[in-house]
């Protein structure tokens, strides 16, 4: 059964004041990183949104409904994808550990998403979900719904905590994300 991974990269940066997707990043750019740190987990990587991106073995997908937020990519991302489910993942997630995929899919089950939570905050642009939800979010879209919460509302959702987490990410670092000038500079001076 193949695995997808969807990189969300349509984001409009407003505090970064740029494209998070293109920040330079030891001679490539954040999704470049992005793309080599996951690619060998799944068997397909979609770059939802954005820029065409110029990487070989990479697909990109317009959003359904640009400048919608993440559920726009999720959509056209799930409706791409070429196996039962895809792991979404924001581009401002550096760090994202490559098990964790294998974790998420691996929960997933008979569920319609996989979806980490820490400390009370849902962590949905970093889950699996399955590709069956791409027509609920498009209606969710079309009823002017844009956050990834509305979804999860609307969905199954097998919910892992940061002790199930642990194993495969310890420290939890997948989940932090690069939302302005300063957080990026920190991780560039952490790495």
């Amino acid at each position: 059964m193949p695995t997808s991974l969807v990189i969300l990269a349509g984001g409009l940066s407003r505090r970064m004041g740029r494209d998070k997707s293109a920040l330079p990043v030891a001679g490539s750019t954040l999704l470049g990183h992005l793309v080599a740190r996951l690619r060998a987990t799944v068997d397909e990587v979609l770059v939802a949104g954005g820029a065409e991106p110029a990487m070989a073995g990479v697909r990109w997908v317009p959003d359904s409904l640009p400048g919608a937020g993440p559920l726009a990519g999720m959509a056209a991302g799930l409706e791409a994808a070429a196996g039962p489910a895809a792991w979404v993942v924001a581009c401002d997630l550096p760090d994202v550990e490559p098990a964790l995929g294998r974790l998420l899919f691996a929960t997933l089950g008979g569920f319609e998403a996989a979806v980490p939570r820490l400390q009370g905050r849902v962590e949905g642009t970093c889950a699996v979900y399955s590709t069956a939800l791409a027509p609920r979010i498009e209606a969710l879209l079309a009823d002017g719904r844009h956050s990834v919460l509305s979804l999860l509302e609307r969905s199954r959702v097998r919910y892992l905590a940061a002790d199930e987490l642990r194993p495969v990410d310890p420290e939890l670092r997948s989940f932090r994300n690069l939302n302005t000038p300063d957080d990026y500079a920190r991780w560039l001076s952490e790495r």
